[in-house]
């Protein structure tokens, strides 16, 4: 925007800042790819951190199907022969299994949180410095809700993403593919019978979770609108009951309370069906193991341990799933939440065109000299506007919402 000039020497001027650009409506989807790489950049400083927690990842997620294996081999070797020297042997072997998992599970979190914590540091200190930068229309057309809100909620969205979900989302998709691989080394057929299952249980998933993604998207967008209006109600508090508004204002926010109850209802009604019904399917993967092990089992072609195997990893190939679902939420309202803030990175910065130096005395005389300002192009607020405040004057400006008064006090202190 240019900076008022205040000596009046041109006939006419306008001020304008161009096409203001008005973020804060998401209302259609984003590209979650470029937001993700877009998160991406402000880890790549701990890279190799980030790689010693992934391998970290892959070698719990590999105890971890260590010990359902464990279990059947002891069921087959050591207790149909009673064998209580290599049952104890092998449960030995099982804790310092399970030991070191969580051990490794303890460590790469410790890590993952440091990592993340200084990467949103990053994040939330270039947003409020943007902030500082943005041009008057961004103020004019968003609310400050609106902003709090992306310096809160949204940054907050991410902070769950990156520091809780991100290991156990990479630890949930090695266990399912390791669960997978390890039936059918064990046992083709039982193997292929619980694929029957898992298509149906993948539908599902993104069923729900692609229109979870889509109410929590709105739910945010709503919140922060609210928010907006709550900031403005307290700031301006002693002028809404000078004017007598407060009915006003709590319609108003009632208003607004009623469409995020809307975008709650919506998003958490999808969100908390996918617990019951991966219950549901858990329970038909372990019943088609169940029925399909013991009929090939009375033919002699697995043994009960490989049986009480599949049941475990049945039962294990349901967690991670029902984690990936519960993760799918936080997930995508960190990505709806990084697009927000994103969306006011991208804003360019308003910078002065004019580099004025300042007399060594002001004498103190305001001068609008058939002045035209207009946020956006073509689109003036302010129409030849002129006149003279000398020092120790008072001028009254008069006028309804919207007629341009703050605009004109905002002008100088241009």
């Amino acid at each position: 925007m240019s900076r008022y000039q205040t000596n009046g020497q041109d006939n006419h001027k306008h001020i304008g800042i161009g096409n203001a650009v008005q973020p804060g409506r998401i209302e259609k989807p984003k590209n979650s790819t470029a937001a993700v790489h877009r998160l991406l950049r402000y880890l790549s400083p701990f890279r190799s951190k980030l790689i010693g927690v992934a391998l970290l990842v892959v070698l719990y997620s590999l105890l971890g199907l260590t010990g359902p294996y464990l279990i059947g081999l002891a069921i087959d070797r050591f207790m149909v022969k009673k064998d209580i020297a290599g049952l104890e042997r092998i449960a030995l072997l099982m804790l310092l299994v399970y030991l070191i998992c969580n051990l490794f599970q303890l460590i790469s979190g410790w890590i993952m949180a440091k990592v993340s914590q200084t990467a949103l540091r990053q994040l939330s200190g270039d947003l409020f410095t943007h902030i500082q930068t943005l041009p008057v229309s961004y103020f004019d057309h968003n609310s400050p809700g609106s902003l709090m809100s992306r310096l809160t909620n949204d940054t907050d969205a991410i902070n769950q993403a990156i520091s809780q979900n991100v290991t156990s989302l990479v630890a949930s998709v090695l266990s399912l593919i390791g669960i997978m691989v390890a039936m059918f080394l064990l046992n083709f057929w039982l193997a292929l019978s619980a694929l029957l299952v898992i298509p149906v249980m993948f539908w599902f998933t993104q069923f729900i979770a692609r229109n979870t993604r889509k109410g929590f998207r709105e739910l945010q967008k709503q919140l922060g609108e609210m928010y907006g209006v709550m900031e403005e109600s307290i700031s301006g508090l002693k002028v809404i009951k000078a004017f007598r508004r407060n009915e006003e204002v709590i319609e108003r926010f009632h208003s607004q309370n009623d469409k995020v109850f809307k975008a709650a209802v919506y998003a958490n009604s999808y969100a908390m069906m996918l617990m019951p019904l991966t219950n549901v399917l858990g329970n038909l993967f372990v019943i088609v193991i169940a029925f399909v092990g013991g009929w090939i089992a009375l033919k002699g072609m697995v043994t009960v341990g490989v049986i009480a195997t599949f049941i475990i990893y049945g039962q294990n190939f349901i967690q991670p799933l029902r984690q990936l679902a519960n993760m799918y939420n936080i997930i995508q309202a960190a990505l709806a939440g990084s697009e927000r803030i994103f969306e006011i990175l991208d804003i360019p910065s308003e910078v002065d065109t004019t580099v004025e130096t300042l007399p060594s005395t002001i004498p103190g005389t305001i001068r609008f000299d058939h002045v035209d300002f207009g946020y956006q192009k073509g689109m003036s607020v302010v129409k030849d506007m002129t006149f003279d405040a000398a020092p120790g004057k008072t001028i009254a400006l008069v006028g309804p919402t919207g007629a341009g008064k703050t605009t004109i006090i905002n002008l100088l202190t241009r």
